[in-house]
C-alpha cells in the first residue's frame, strides 16, 4: 500500500548504463565541507550537485531522460547481451565493460541508451522551490527529507535548465514539460531494461495533435477517450504488437 512503485527512464552516458544495469545505481557521496560552503556562497555557480537533491535521477518522460545522455554511439550486434546478467557472455572473463561500449561507440547512427527501472518511491517530498533559491530554501544537493523516502518534481524551461513548476503572480501555472524522481538509496531502482533509441520528431496525425499509439484488446475506451479529450493527442488503437510494429513501419 505505501510502496508506490512506478516506472522510470535513467538516462546516462552506455559505460555507466551498463555498470548501472549490471551492479545496479551508484550512491551519491555526500557533500564536502568545502562543497557545502561553495553552494551557501555561490549557489547554483559552485556546481551541480543534485538540483533537486542528492540522489539517482530518474524520469517518466524517456524524451527528456536523453537530454543527460551525450554519447553519440550505436549498436552492434549482441554487445548488450554481453553486458546483462544471466547472459552468456556475462560470465566471461574476456569480456571486459570497456571493451563493450567501445563497440557501441564505434559505429554511427547516434543511438543513446536508456535504462528503464522498477522505483520505490515510497512517500515523496514534493520539491517546489526553484534551485535559484537561497541554499536554505531549497534541495539543491541535500539529503532526503526527514519522514520522506524520495524527492519528486514537475520541471519545465530549457532542456537541460529545468525547474519546478510554478504559480505566477496573475496566476497563471506553468506547464509542466516533464518530470524528476530522485531517490536516495540505490536499493530503491531496479534496472530490468536498457533500451538504445534515437530522438525524432513526434508522429502527428491528420488533427495535427502527436499520436498515442495503444496496444491492447480490450482497451478501456473511457479512459482512451478522456485521454484523447484532454491530452491533446490522438489514441490510434491497435489489438497486437505485431499490428502496432507493421502501422510504424509504414509511417
Amino acid at each position: 500500500e505505501h510502496v508506490n512503485l512506478v516506472q522510470a527512464w535513467h538516462g546516462a552516458d552506455l559505460k555507466y548504463q551498463l555498470m548501472n544495469a549490471v551492479c545496479g545505481m551508484r550512491k551519491m557521496p555526500p557533500l564536502t565541507d568545502d562543497e557545502k560552503q561553495g553552494l551557501l556562497l555561490h549557489g547554483c555557480d559552485a556546481g551541480d550537485y543534485g538540483w533537486h537533491g542528492r540522489g539517482v535521477y530518474l524520469t517518466q518522460f524517456p524524451s527528456y531522460g536523453t537530454v543527460f545522455i551525450s554519447n553519440k554511439g550505436t549498436a552492434k550486434g549482441t554487445v548488450i547481451d554481453a553486458a546483462l546478467p544471466g547472459s552468456p557472455a556475462a560470465s566471461s572473463s574476456t569480456t571486459s565493460t570497456a571493451t563493450m561500449c567501445g563497440a557501441w561507440e564505434s559505429g554511427s547512427g547516434g543511438l543513446k541508451p536508456l535504462l528503464l527501472s522498477h522505483v520505490l518511491m515510497g512517500r515523496p517530498y514534493p520539491v517546489t522551490v526553484s534551485k535559484d533559491a537561497p541554499f536554505h530554501e531549497n534541495m539543491h544537493g541535500k539529503e532526503c527529507p526527514s519522514g520522506f523516502d524520495s524527492c519528486y518534481s514537475l520541471v519545465c524551461g530549457g532542456r537541460a535548465n529545468m525547474d519546478p513548476i510554478r504559480m505566477h503572480p496573475d496566476g497563471s501555472i506553468d506547464v509542466p514539460q516533464a518530470d524528476e524522481l530522485v531517490v536516495f538509496n540505490p536499493c530503491q531502482v531496479l534496472p530490468y531494461c536498457l533500451v538504445m533509441c534515437r530522438s525524432r520528431s513526434s508522429v502527428e496525425g491528420p488533427t495535427g495533435a502527436p499520436l498515442l499509439l495503444v496496444v491492447d484488446p480490450h482497451p478501456d475506451e473511457v479512459l482512451l477517450e478522456w485521454v484523447q479529450r484532454n491530452g491533446n493527442v490522438e489514441v490510434r488503437r491497435f489489438v497486437s504488437t505485431a499490428d502496432v510494429v507493421a502501422w510504424i513501419s509504414q509511417h
